[in-house]
């Protein structure tokens, strides 16, 4: 959880919401018991023809690289060769790779080091989980443990899968980098697989970027949407760890029942959400992180 904690935890808000033809949204954002809040979140509706953009970054180490990806993601997204010919899937990948690449530049680090208190090596990094939406097809690119859950016939169909060091394939890479996997934690520190940022375990000249101790190389998964789908759920890791994926569903669903959703409706539901979520007191150790939460409801 970190070493800064809030008593009481900030329980206020920043709420945004949006609608389009394909969909209406909502996001809600808490820094809760944490002493600083390093979740940062994008949203661009039709920022291309039939194209827009969610994304969850959580900070760790600190909240630079989360912001740094925010400033960043879409207008790399748009100068993509691969995105301008909707190739979705390779636009995505080679734009999680490119924050990277962006990071390790002078005028990335000089980006940061403003952001900073004090300058210095870059130690932070962030989860990316990002969804993006062309006409009924959705693209989820994840790397790290914030997630997507798509709801389906009421029922959770998950877009994502956490990275995490103790994964079968992310521990045989880690070893094969001459790293080793102890708690759950890359080299006993970091206990994410996929990142990105996190450069000091990206620094072996002699290994490819995807064959690094921790790499931002997304898996992706495509779904074409239909009737059977109601709405997508994100979030940052903070929004898992109370609920499973059913009855955070089930939560948002008995809340749409017999209701006209408006972009209002949906906020609020996003907010009951968080207040439900975070934890009474410190005891459990759950449902005291950063939250960020977004539901992008189909029409």
């Amino acid at each position: 959880m970190g070493a800064k904690i809030l008593i009481p935890p900030d329980r206020s808000k920043n709420t945004s919401v949006d609608e389009t033809k394909y969909f209406i949204y909502a996001s809600s954002e808490m820094r809760g018991w944490k002493g600083d809040m390093e979740d940062v979140h994008i949203h661009v509706c039709d920022f291309a023809p039939d194209v827009s953009l969610f994304g969850v970054f959580d900070g760790h180490g600190g909240k630079e690289v989360a912001i740094f990806v925010e400033r960043h993601f879409i207008e790399e997204l748009q100068k993509n060769n691969n995105f301008k010919d909707q190739k979705f899937e390779d636009a995505l990948r080679e734009t999680f790779l490119k924050m990277d690449e962006l990071l390790l530049t002078p005028e990335g680090q000089n980006e940061i080091n403003e952001m900073k208190d004090n300058n210095g090596t870059i130690f932070a990094g962030c989860t990316a989980n990002v969804a993006l939406f062309y006409k009924n097809t959705l693209y989820v690119a994840n790397a790290g443990d914030s997630r997507s859950v798509l709801c389906r016939e009421n029922k959770n169909y998950d877009m994502s899968v956490d990275h995490k060091p103790e994964n079968y394939e992310e521990k045989l890479r880690i070893e094969k980098a001459g790293g080793y996997v102890s708690d759950g934690r890359v080299n006993g520190n970091l206990n994410l697989s996929r990142t990105l940022g996190n450069l000091e375990y990206k620094s072996d000249s002699k290994l490819r970027s995807n064959e690094q101790l921790i790499i931002a190389l997304p898996d992706i998964k495509k779904v074409e949407l239909t009737q059977k789908d109601k709405f997508l759920l994100m979030g940052s890791d903070g929004i898992f760890e109370t609920l499973d994926h059913f009855d955070l569903l089930k939560f948002i669903n008995q809340k749409l029942e017999d209701q006209i959703v408006t972009p209002q409706f949906l906020g609020k539901v996003a907010e009951d959400l968080l207040d439900t979520l975070i934890a009474p007191d410190l005891s459990a150790g759950t449902g005291c992180d950063n939250m960020t939460i977004l539901i992008i409801y189909f029409k």
